[in-house]
């Protein structure tokens, strides 16, 4: 009289969900230990006591341990500070030059740095360190 059905279990198979989180996990892994571009120049200040802040509109060549000239991140030659330089002075003649040399920059790099901002018109130049604890 009554029929009988057969009540089937449900069930989810989670075996592919297992096998994409172990893929992601893997990809994940791998993009992160292979990435190799640069986010900046590591640069070790000088510490000073006297240290103020500065204006983020100021014109900035940072020099790293071993000489090399950047303008925001990228590596520059010294002729190409005059021209940099040259620009900053055209739209805002009060610019200030702020140079970043690593503590281990010989003295001869941050003056041709210096020589060649000056030649371009800029004579307001600082510095750059780290405060000291």
């Amino acid at each position: 009289m009554f029929k009988t059905t057969l009540k089937k279990k449900s069930s989810i198979n989670i075996i592919p969900m297992i096998d994409v989180i172990f893929f992601l996990l893997v990809f994940f892994m791998l993009f992160t230990t292979f990435r190799t571009t640069p986010t900046g120049i590591d640069l070790q200040l000088p510490k000073a006591v006297t240290v103020s802040e500065q204006d983020s509109d100021n014109l900035i060549i940072d020099i790293s341990e071993n000489g090399d000239l950047y303008y925001e991140n990228k590596k520059i030659s010294i002729n190409r500070i005059r021209e940099i330089a040259a620009t900053y002075y055209q739209n805002n003649n009060n610019t200030i030059a702020i140079i970043n040399a690593d503590e281990q920059v010989l003295y001869k790099d941050i003056i041709a740095v210096m020589d060649n901002l000056r030649q371009s018109g800029i004579y307001k130049l600082a510095l750059a360190a780290e405060k000291k604890e």
